[in-house]
């Protein structure tokens, strides 16, 4: 056997270490150019997120500032016709449309001023009747209230209530008896005194009330038929009482603390079938507001006036302004 001299044995190890350092050299750098293209894509899809959230952050403060700026416009020019002696207060046109069953066009059925205290949280209520005689805009003769709804919206109500009562209405939310029904329903019914045996029947108007005399809890469709009858001999004049007499039902069961909880379900239901001038915007003072409630009974008044040979409701213009200055007085100046 022939023998390997020592001196190429050893420069073949030199030669096989270097091929082992090289290789290594080699898949460094390819780790490397590989740790370059995927920190680059990284980088890349990093960079494309960033500009993408940028757009989506931009666009959204840009959509939310047009609103909100579209927002500013209708208020100030609501604002344009409210009067300063009513800053401190906000008030509310309520209105309860019927079901429509009558010639298919939904009629003002019930018209409300709310008005609400900024800083106490106090509840006013006073009761407008659909039958009463007013000055309707562009209307020459003095005609019902209610007919203002059909000639004009709720907007030609608005502004035939406040020439009326000469109040401002800073906000109005109309609901039909449907809607109403469902808030009950809701907030698990109403506790109320019914006065007197309730029957009527009207097969054209699918109408049919039969509520008993004494304490009853009403449910949604019950509630909305207590406040439609009107066939008893105070006509007009019952309905409103039964109408006060049901608000206050309404407003002590909804401060209940387990009525309180299903609040978000109201509000649901409320923004699907309700139409106000209320907007997201005004979340934060109506918040404030239902904080500072006040927890006593909300005073409750009908329109000052009495009733003509018609059946339609003369408003006594001398006493309503009594009555304002009463709910709304004038602070004094040198305080402010």
């Amino acid at each position: 056997m022939k023998k390997v001299p020592v001196k190429s044995q050893t420069r073949e190890n030199v030669k096989r270490k270097r091929r082992r350092i090289w290789k290594r050299y080699i898949e460094i750098f390819f780790r490397f150019c590989v740790f370059l293209v995927v920190a680059g894509l990284l980088a890349t899809a990093v960079g494309w997120l960033g500009l993408q959230a940028y757009r989506w952050v931009d666009n959204t403060y840009s959509t939310y500032a047009q609103f909100y700026e579209e927002y500013k416009q209708r208020r100030e020019l609501r604002a344009q016709s409210f009067d300063p002696r009513f800053d401190g207060y906000t008030n509310v046109l309520l209105v309860g449309l019927d079901t429509g069953m009558e010639d298919n066009v939904q009629q003002a059925d019930t018209i409300l001023l709310l008005s609400l205290k900024n800083d106490t949280g106090e509840v006013r209520l006073m009761n407008i009747p659909r039958y009463t005689l007013v000055d309707i805009p562009g209307i020459k003769e003095q005609q019902r209230i209610a007919n203002a709804y059909i000639y004009g919206g709720i907007p030609l109500l608005e502004q035939s209530a406040t020439q009326l009562l000469n109040v401002t209405m800073h906000h109005y939310v109309v609901m039909d008896t449907s809607t109403l029904a469902q808030i009950i329903d809701i907030m698990g019914g109403i506790d109320l005194y019914v006065e007197a045996d309730m029957d009527y029947d009207d097969p054209e108007g699918n109408l049919y009330i039969h509520i008993p005399k004494g304490y009853q809890k009403l449910d949604g469709d019950t509630a909305q038929k207590y406040l439609r009858y009107s066939s008893d001999d105070l006509g007009v004049l019952g309905r409103s009482k039964r109408q006060q007499s049901f608000l206050k039902a309404f407003y002590e069961q909804l401060l209940k603390p387990e009525v309180l909880t299903k609040v978000p379900a109201i509000i649901n239901v409320c923004e699907a079938n309700v139409k106000t001038s209320i907007e997201m915007f005004d979340s934060a003072h109506l918040t404030n507001l239902l904080r500072k409630i006040d927890q006593n009974k909300p005073l409750m008044m009908d329109l000052p006036g009495y009733r003509d040979k018609n059946g339609s409701w003369v408003c006594d213009k001398d006493i309503t302004e009594e009555k304002v200055q009463e709910l709304f007085p004038v602070e004094n100046t040198e305080d402010n």
